[in-house]
């Protein structure tokens, strides 16, 4: 193994339980008419990964639930043995699957990181070393020399951690226990990490905060049902995630069952999204326009029909709602059957999964005549990362307070514009 690399996996699986027997799978083929087609039954957590992972690297593993990405950390922690492959680690692990995982409840924290540090091989005066800095790290003073059954939670989060933190070690692994206690506690774990990244540790982070794995690590992969499907920049790997997340929540939107309000008085034959070249889509990318089309047909003479679009996200929020008499649409003439079609020239949404929710009116009446939710539904993808409802860039300024000009309603923080429009006016 290269001097640089720290962690090498060949081929892993892991598979859980025992598998089942052959001859057994194959009675039940017979049985079930299946011939004698042996079907691999059995429930795989990690498919054949591959990876290096180098010295002083912050790596951070993402993924849905049951991706396999604490399965991975079991493995290189050892905690559980592979099914196939081969997994090398060069130097001390110190694995943070579980920040209580080895205290004794009536032990005091001081002797707990006595016997934490037996565990890891600590010799007696390589303990009392780090004691000090334990109990300055963990901020319980005198909480430190009280059995540990009267902690709560939040003090046996602080008490792992530093323990974990303060042990020089060659391969840290972290599984959603990366930021425990409250703001101040967060911002020294965050720094400590830092610290053990520059010294040379090799970080391996598990979290579904993405924006903990966005600022800490700079490499990144993507687990999905035990398989690795990305292995790049963390960033990349992020939009990665978001993707396939965004994907499977419109596939979701697709498959559910939607609501309907109608009449005879309006017909829906179909409905899809299209693109500025009149292409049929299922998603669009973050700021370019799209259009939604309605194949409808009208049963009775309407002066004034009415249309409405609403657009919500996978959270059901409105994002968007348009109402084709207020943007400016006149009535149908003298045919019956129309393609209705919406274009949405500036795509401000955030990358993420969407639905539209139709409605068909009598605007003299306000008479419902087709109700739809759901009548499509598509994804905004992109390459940068999007939070909230709406998407856009913000023009930020940093101003010393002597150059702002304070008058009588506050601040002013556009002072050159002021200054402008009193020379100009």
């Amino acid at each position: 193994m290269s001097n640089d690399v720290t962690i090498r996996i060949d081929g892993l699986w892991k598979r859980y339980g025992l598998p089942f027997p052959r001859f057994l799978r194959k009675g039940l083929n017979l049985i079930k008419g299946r011939g004698f087609a042996c079907e691999d039954d059995d429930r795989w957590a990690l498919k054949d990964i591959n990876l290096e992972v180098r010295r002083g690297e912050t790596l951070g593993i993402v993924g849905r639930n049951g991706a396999g990405k604490s399965t991975l950390l079991k493995v290189l922690a050892g905690v559980t043995a592979p099914t196939k492959g081969r997994v090398e680690i060069i130097g001390r692990i110190f694995p943070m699957i579980e920040l209580n995982a080895g205290l004794n409840t009536e032990l005091t924290g001081r002797e707990n990181v006595r016997l934490l540090g037996a565990i890891m091989g600590l010799s007696s005066s390589e303990v009392e070393r780090i004691l000090p800095d334990v109990e300055d790290f963990t901020e319980l003073g005198d909480w430190f020399d009280q059995p540990v059954r009267m902690y709560s939670s939040g003090m046996l989060s602080r008490l792992g951690f530093g323990v974990a933190v303060n042990i020089k070690s060659d391969v840290v692994l972290i599984d959603e226990t990366f930021a425990v206690g409250d703001l101040k506690f967060q911002n020294k774990s965050f720094a400590k990490v830092k610290e053990m990244r520059e010294s040379g540790a090799t970080i391996l982070l598990v979290s579904h905060s993405l924006e903990t794995l966005q600022f800490v690590a700079k490499s990144g992969i993507l687990l999905e049902n035990g398989s690795l499907l990305f292995n790049g920049s963390a960033l990349k790997a992020i939009n990665a995630y978001e993707t396939l997340v965004f994907h499977s929540e419109q596939k979701r939107l697709e498959h559910r069952v939607r609501s309907r309000i109608t009449s005879e008085d309006v017909n829906i034959f179909g409905a899809r999204l299209f693109d500025e070249k009149g292409d049929t889509i299922t998603e669009v990318s973050a700021g370019r326009p799209f259009g939604i089309e309605v194949d409808l047909q009208i049963n009775r003479d309407l002066d004034h029909p009415m249309f409405s679009l609403g657009i919500l996200n996978a959270a059901g929020i409105l994002c968007k709602w348009n109402v084709s008499k207020e943007d400016g649409l006149v009535g149908p003439g003298p045919q019956n059957h129309y393609i209705l079609r919406a274009w949405y020239p500036e795509n401000r949404l955030s990358t993420g999964a969407y639905e539209a929710h139709f409605a068909a009116r009598d605007a003299a009446s306000f008479e419902t005549l087709e109700r739809i939710a759901g009548i499509v539904s598509f994804s905004v993808t992109g390459p940068e990362r999007s939070r909230g409802i709406v998407r856009g860039k913000v023009d930020w300024r940093l101003i010393p307070f002597d150059e702002v000009k304070v008058n009588s309603t506050g601040l002013d923080l556009c002072p050159e514009s002021r200054v402008e429009e009193s020379t100009t006016g």
